[in-house]
């Protein structure tokens, strides 16, 4: 008898009940459009409301999961306080700016101090490589080359997701399950644990390109890069500096 009440209970436990805590932070230089992202979340996903809660906290439901998404700040105030998220995190979410070649090489030096951290290693990590829109965007191939992120993510033991996105206000919803998708993978990572620290991204025709899913060594390296784009990002290339001197301001107005 004692068993048949349990059995039953179980199941008139509501969906609240049996959801799975999850925090993920959401972080990335100022301007690369991690807000909006946040908000195209809250659009596409049912969110919990709560008017205690801290202004950056935005609380999700997906599948059976609850998520507490923190949206940190991407100035150099902010970026200050990341660190303070990473041992609560279950997973991170980075948003680069994708159009803006000048500062992916800040983007690198962040991913080469972050993924090494303790708090973070081992931790998947969905990268989000927004405004896929704009005409001067990387494709992703060649942001997978040029932020080394097959060699960071077999070093750090980092299972790594880059989808291609364009959070825009007005753009149809099917438009943004991409976005959707690339959380139900962080998700079902966090979940198991146990998948292989390699680097995936999806491809569709939505994201500039089509195809199956596939991993990076099939995207194309620096050298079989066309000349003149190579030559472009590699005028912006130099060697790496240390972390310190990146949180500086820049001289544009940024914001988040």
């Amino acid at each position: 008898m004692f068993r048949l009440l349990t059995a039953c209970w179980s199941r008139l436990k509501t969906p609240e009940e049996t959801r799975r805590n999850v925090t993920i932070p959401i972080i990335g230089l100022d301007n690369s459009g991690k807000t909006l992202l946040v908000e195209t979340f809250q659009k596409l996903l049912p969110s919990k409301t709560d008017h205690c809660m801290k202004s950056e906290l935005t609380t999700l439901l997906l599948d059976k999961y609850e998520l507490s998404i923190y949206d940190l700040n991407g100035d150099l105030k902010g970026r200050e306080a990341w660190p303070n998220y990473y041992a609560q995190a279950h997973g991170l979410v980075f948003v680069l700016d994708s159009s803006d070649i000048r500062r992916m090489q800040d983007v690198r030096i962040i991913l080469t101090h972050l993924l090494p951290d303790k708090r973070v290693a081992g931790k998947p990590i969905l990268l989000l490589a927004n405004k896929q829109d704009k005409k001067k965007a990387l494709m992703p191939g060649d942001i997978i080359d040029y932020l080394f992120l097959d060699k960071l993510v077999k070093e750090n033991k980092c299972p790594c997701r880059l989808e291609p996105c364009s959070a825009i206000s007005n753009l149809d919803r099917r438009n943004h399950q991409p976005i959707v998708e690339g959380l139900r993978w962080l998700l079902a990572v966090i979940a198991t644990r146990q998948l292989p620290p390699t680097l995936s991204i999806p491809i569709s025709k939505e994201n500039r390109g089509s195809g199956e899913r596939c991993s990076s060594s099939s995207f194309s390296t620096r050298s079989e890069m066309p000349k003149k784009k190579r030559q472009h990002l590699e005028q912006y290339s130099v060697e790496a500096k240390p972390l310190k001197s990146i949180l500086q301001p820049s001289n544009q107005s940024y914001t988040q």
